[in-house]
C-alpha cells in the first residue's frame, strides 16, 4: 500500500458543486482505459494519482457520465474502486464517484449484475456500490 499526501482542498464543498472539466474527465477515462482488465491494482504515476484524487469525490460525475458509453462508465467504476483501496488520497467513503457512476448505469438499465459483485469483492468501503442509506431516504 502506498502512502500519499492529503489535500484538504479536495474535500472543499464549494468545489464539489462545480461541473467536471472535460479535460479532467478525459484524463480519468484515459487512466481507466489503460488499466489491464482483471488486474488487482491500478498502475498510475504519482502525478496521475494526485491529479485524479479530487475526482474521486467530485459531485459532478452524474452529469459528466450521462453521455458516456456504458463501457467507459464501467472502466471508471473499476478505476475508482481499486484506486480507493490503493491510494490514501483517494479515500471517499459515502462521497465516492463510484456511487454516482453506478447510479447512472442503473438509471439507464445498463448495470451488469457481475459488476455489483466485483465492486464488493474489491473494496473495503462499506458504502460501495449503493451509497449511504441515509442519503437515499
Amino acid at each position: 500500500m502506498a502512502v500519499d499526501t492529503f489535500d484538504p482542498q479536495q474535500f472543499d464543498p464549494s468545489r464539489q458543486s462545480q461541473s467536471l472539466d472535460a479535460g479532467l474527465v478525459a484524463d480519468a477515462l484515459h487512466a481507466a482505459r489503460d488499466q489491464v482488465s482483471g488486474a488487482p491494482e491500478v498502475s498510475l504515476s504519482a502525478e496521475q494519482v494526485s491529479g485524479l484524487a479530487a475526482l474521486v469525490v467530485h459531485a459532478g460525475w452524474s452529469a459528466a457520465a450521462a453521455d458516456l458509453p456504458a463501457d467507459d462508465v464501467t472502466a471508471l467504476i473499476r478505476l475508482f474502486t481499486l484506486g480507493e483501496s490503493q491510494f490514501s488520497s483517494w479515500q471517499a467513503g459515502s462521497k465516492s464517484a463510484v456511487i454516482k457512476l453506478v447510479r447512472v448505469l442503473k438509471q439507464r438499465g445498463e448495470m451488469p449484475a457481475e459488476l455489483n459483485a466485483w465492486i464488493k469483492a474489491n473494496t473495503s468501503n462499506r458504502f460501495l456500490p449503493h451509497g449511504d442509506l441515509m442519503d437515499r431516504l
